[in-house]
């Protein structure tokens, strides 16, 4: 069966989601989508042939709800995967909370939750290391494998981290920088940033012991002018007359 086009998933969707026969052209396209966006050829092309549908891959984890007998837990895997590398999207936790508990508990689809949480948790170091172990994990695909492996994954996952620390710093520590994002030195951080337009945008200037952001509304201190109403003199002057008239009432 021939890989359905983005145009053949949407058309899915919107008049038979919940067709299990539909589950064969779902799953051809999570493998679609792994293979146009993590690929060989994924570094080397600008559009995406099968671009990442979050509706068609919440369907078909649906479809294996509803009819178990269906489900291939490999390409759960896979679904869980794209999911993870939308970061900081909440995709990932929309769509686990649709597996059973038992098939998230088994490899690779522990571990990727394992990654899903260090990422929340914003562990960047320790979710490297893990997110690794899917390249040698027994249990995983080999089109897991290859996706996780792939620089373009890597490349979607430390552009997203670069831009958190963005949104959080105006300048950071260099060692901060190179840990969350899995970077060896200061020359290959230069690189890194050089040869990719979103990180360009992001970073500044790496100078020394620290990274330079582009200013932000969200990393930039804001002064807070408070605009007096009413001057404190006019503020005196009510108090004594209050205090005047209470005295007269007094007597």
């Amino acid at each position: 069966m021939a890989t359905p086009s983005h145009a053949d998933i949407i058309n899915i969707l919107a008049k038979s989601s919940a067709d299990p026969t539909t589950v064969t052209q779902l799953e051809s396209y999570v493998r679609a989508q792994v293979d146009s966006l993590y690929g060989p050829a994924a570094l080397t092309t600008s559009e995406p042939s099968s671009p990442y549908n979050f509706d068609a891959n919440r369907a078909l984890t649906k479809l294996y709800q509803f009819f178990p007998h269906l489900a291939d837990e490999s390409c759960t895997a896979l679904i869980l995967l794209l999911s993870l590398l939308e970061y900081p999207s909440t995709d990932f936790t929309a769509l686990a909370c649709l597996v059973p508990e038992r098939v998230q508990e088994r490899e690779p689809c522990a571990t990727l939750s394992r990654c899903s949480d260090l990422l929340e948790q914003s562990h960047f170091s320790t979710f490297w290391v893990t997110f690794r172990e899917l390249i040698i994990n027994d249990s995983a695909s080999e089109e897991l494998k290859m996706a996780a492996a792939s620089p373009a994954a890597v490349r979607k996952v430390r552009g997203s981290i670069l831009n958190l620390l963005g949104l959080t710093y105006k300048v950071a520590p260099i060692g901060t920088v190179l840990s969350a994002l899995d970077v060896k030195d200061e020359a290959a951080l230069k690189e890194y940033v050089n040869g990719d337009d979103i990180a360009k945008k992001i970073v500044e200037n790496v100078d020394g012991d620290k990274v330079v952001f582009v200013s932000r509304e969200e990393n930039t201190k804001k002064s807070r002018v408070f605009k007096e109403a009413v001057g404190l003199d006019a503020i005196a002057a009510a108090l004594a007359k209050g205090c005047h008239t209470a005295t007269a009432a007094g007597q």
